[in-house]
């Protein structure tokens, strides 16, 4: 599987939503960028929600470090780990897999169910 595949656009509406949850406490800075960032890529497998953020459309790919780690619900009650990876100056990607590495993920999890790792 490949790491990623390309996926260029704006973010959807609901990781508009998503994102002040896991930045306001580990990252307040990064609130500010969020309607500035665009998607770039998305995962390899083309099924999770996990997405990579560029500053435009036309960026290149970063490398992040583990910035941000929480665990989320999805809808029918399985475990979903969150991880945002990230450099000092703006989130790289939004991660998400299966803690039970049973499930699929296809969905954010419920922002009501985000806990810190």
């Amino acid at each position: 599987m490949k790491y990623s595949i390309t996926d260029k656009r704006e973010l959807s509406n609901s990781e508009i939503k998503f994102l002040p949850h896991l930045f306001e406490k580990e990252k307040s800075e990064w609130t500010n960028l969020i309607g500035n960032l665009k998607v770039i890529a998305r995962c390899g497998c083309g099924k999770c929600p996990t997405i990579i953020f560029g500053k435009t459309l036309e960026s290149e790919i970063q490398k992040g470090k583990l910035m941000i780690d929480y665990v989320g619900k999805g809808e029918n009650g399985e475990l979903i780990g969150i991880s945002v990876l990230g450099t000092n100056q703006m989130p790289t990607e939004l991660e998400f897999y299966s803690i039970d590495g049973e499930s699929d993920i296809t969905k954010i999890p419920k922002i009501d169910t985000l806990k810190s790792n």
